[in-house]
């Protein structure tokens, strides 16, 4: 699909819309807190399966109910603003092929951080081009 974009009053831009190639296969786990695809597939919003609590300088790893697998392009996480805001982060955004994403988020704050069981955690997106 492609869609005209107008630049400039004389001008016109065109660019693709985005949709799911077939060089990505999501595989959605059974949880409590499904994950909601969003974009036309391209992003999944992840909620967190139970209450977690980081403390000061620690980590806490999350399995998050959902694999992909992909013959191109690539994955990246990214916390929810709310999280960011706390002073958290994850240590690797970056997620390749696999039956099960796995995040580990870290608190760089003096403040214990709980996150609590159903609160929207993360993104999950991919990219048919590495950025």
């Amino acid at each position: 699909t492609i869609i005209k974009m107008p630049v400039h009053k004389f001008i016109t831009k065109q660019r693709r819309a985005r949709v799911q190639p077939n060089s990505v296969h999501w595989i959605p786990k059974e949880v409590t807190h499904n994950p909601i695809r969003q974009n036309k597939g391209l992003r999944w919003e992840i909620f967190s399966q139970q209450l977690i609590t980081i403390q000061p300088g620690k980590t806490f790893t999350a399995v998050l109910g959902l694999g992909v697998q992909m013959t191109k392009g690539i994955c990246l996480a990214s916390l929810k603003q709310e999280i960011k805001e706390k002073k958290c982060s994850l240590q690797d955004g970056v997620i390749a092929s696999t039956e099960d994403i796995i995040v580990t988020i870290q608190n760089n704050s003096d403040h214990e951080v709980i996150i609590n069981e159903g609160d929207s955690l993360c993104y999950v997106s991919y990219y048919s081009i590495a950025i």
